[in-house]
């Protein structure tokens, strides 16, 4: 017995009504079919390319049920969403906006968990896993490190130095938009809360790493929305902590090896949006056979 084991991959098989979905879905190729037809998991060697890639499709296809796995009971898992969920999922797209301006409280913190429990199904390529998430959702703490890594900013300008991606024009721009839309703060906006995905993004799959950090930070977003809360996704903040405020950047107790470029400022808006906007940027190119036929 190796690796495989490690699954705790298990069929009921009187309830099982011998389909064939778990094998054909499963991306390692590692279930297959018996001489009663139930599925068995085959050796391997390790997870990932040579094994079990631990995506759960097997559980999550079973349309009886009949698999566990990892110890997961398909009882507990979440019903597929219902056919007005793309309705609301596109209405929540079009009317996020990136909000500037908080209020200052803390959020409410089973909305923070329960937003990080959906958190565990973001996909990832080559399902990696590795993306970890640093959430501050202490008001309190996150004025902290925003003091220092404001300090640290200032200092920089004082002195001529700007990030990579600024110089003194953008800071100057940025300085002018506290008396409005910043509320004081060019930094975090004034954000109460702080969400960072990160990961060690080294090796062959670097990029991927990274890209999977992104995904994460996108999707954080879009839940943060549903739950009428106001977000900022913001990449000048990290490179402030990056490459000016090592000090503040400790404070978030993020491995200095760890790849963060966009990070999602978070709390409850103070000034809530009426509507949705709509903004002139279809630029598709779309091949169908609509388009080729010209109807």
């Amino acid at each position: 017995m190796g690796v495989e084991s490690k699954t705790l991959f298990k069929v009921d098989v009187d309830r099982c009504i011998r389909c064939g979905r778990c094998v054909n879905v499963c991306s390692g190729m590692v279930l297959e079919r018996g001489r009663d037809q139930t599925p068995h998991m085959l050796p391997f060697e390790r997870f990932g390319w040579k094994g079990c890639w631990r995506c759960e499709h097997c559980l999550a296809v079973c349309p009886v049920g009949a698999i566990s796995i990892f110890g997961k009971d398909p009882s507990d898992s979440s019903s597929p969403a219902p056919p007005e969920a793309a309705d609301h999922l596109e209405r929540l797209v079009a009317n996020r906006r990136t909000c500037r301006r908080y209020l200052d409280k803390d959020v409410d913190p089973t909305i923070v968990d329960s937003i990080l429990d959906a958190m565990q199904n973001v996909p990832a390529g080559g399902n990696a896993q590795n993306t970890e998430y640093t959430v501050i959702d202490s008001k309190e703490r996150m004025d902290r490190i925003r003091e220092s890594a404001y300090a640290a900013m200032e200092q920089a300008a004082a002195e001529g130095r700007y990030t990579s991606s600024f110089d003194a024009f953008y800071y100057r721009k940025m300085k002018q938009s506290e008396a409005t839309v910043r509320k004081g703060d060019l930094l975090f906006c004034g954000a109460p809360h702080l969400f960072v995905a990160h990961a060690k993004a080294t090796g062959r799959w670097a990029d991927d790493y990274a890209v999977n950090c992104n995904l994460a930070t996108a999707y954080f977003e879009l839940l943060a929305n549903a739950h009428g809360l106001g977000t900022a996704i913001m990449s000048y903040p990290s490179d402030v902590l990056n490459e000016l405020a090592p000090e503040a950047r400790a404070m978030l107790g993020i491995p200095a090896d760890h790849y963060m470029k966009p990070v999602v400022g978070f709390g409850y808006p103070e000034i809530p949006y009426a509507r949705g906007v709509r903004k002139n940027r279809r630029k598709v190119h779309r091949w169908s056979k609509y388009a080729e036929s010209g109807i």
